[in-house]
């Protein structure tokens, strides 16, 4: 029987090019599979990695039948959130239209008019992509799929941003706290677990020392992350090999 991993992540599962140097060989769920290539005492899973730029919340479940219930995987983790709740000067038709905007000089006016008063405009304006109530019941709706499933999610959390992020874009870090306590309230142990991502950071130095801005974590951060989803998918399979292989037998 085959064993699956799905990981659906925003970029923070992706490589990055330039300056911050993340190749693809570095990034968690290569590092999982490699791990995991290791263990003698569990049949290997296949690691399917689908990251996604900007992927909200809202896109797991937009693509929740081709990505879950086409592959039925047994092991669903999600990595999103800290492009649902970040403060937002423009939503994304918004930002649409302007970056399509005909005259370039009235394009490079407005967005040179936006980064000096970026702080300005969101403390009176505060929006995000997806407002707490949304994503809590989107929430809701992917333990709900899971639990028909009989498939494990295991979210990984919200990395809270660093105070010269909060500086940027006011409310930053409560719109973390606040999306993570959604997260953990969800969490029951059985369909839904939970890699406290943040906490994980802020024990080994916080995000200053663990990613390359802030946001998007760095070798050594995705070497952490790695071993603790390596953790929890070795003893999940451990844990479900015996009954599965006395089912085989009494086939």
């Amino acid at each position: 029987m085959l064993n699956k991993v799905l990981i659906l992540a925003d970029s923070l599962a992706l490589p990055r090019e330039g300056a911050d140097d993340i190749p693809y060989e570095v990034t968690y769920p290569y590092l999982l599979e490699e791990r995991l290539r290791q263990q003698s005492q569990i049949q290997l899973p296949v690691i399917i990695e689908r990251a996604m730029r900007r992927r909200t919340i809202e896109y797991v479940l937009d693509e929740w039948f081709e990505l879950v219930e086409l592959r039925r995987p047994d092991v669903i983790v999600i990595h999103v959130g800290i492009v649902d709740c970040a403060p937002r000067v423009f939503l994304r038709r918004e930002r649409q239209f302007v970056e399509n905007l005909k005259w370039a000089w009235f394009r490079k006016g407005i967005l040179s008019f936006i980064h000096k008063h970026r702080a300005r405009i969101i403390r009176i304006r505060p929006r995000v992509y997806v407002p707490i109530e949304r994503f809590e019941r989107l929430l809701n709706e992917i333990i709900e799929k899971g639990r028909q499933l009989q498939t494990a999610l295991v979210f990984v959390n919200i990395l809270e941003p660093p105070l010269e992020m909060e500086k940027r874009s006011p409310g930053f870090q409560q719109n973390v706290r606040r999306y993570n306590q959604a997260i953990a309230s969800k969490v029951d142990g059985q369909t839904a677990r939970l890699i406290d991502l943040n906490s994980l950071i802020a024990q080994r130095g916080g995000a200053e020392k663990l990613t390359v801005d802030g946001i998007h974590l760095n070798r050594e951060g995705h070497e952490m992350l790695a071993r603790e989803l390596e953790s929890f998918v070795a003893n999940y399979f451990k844990k479900d090999r015996l009954p599965r292989l006395v089912e085989y037998a009494q086939r």
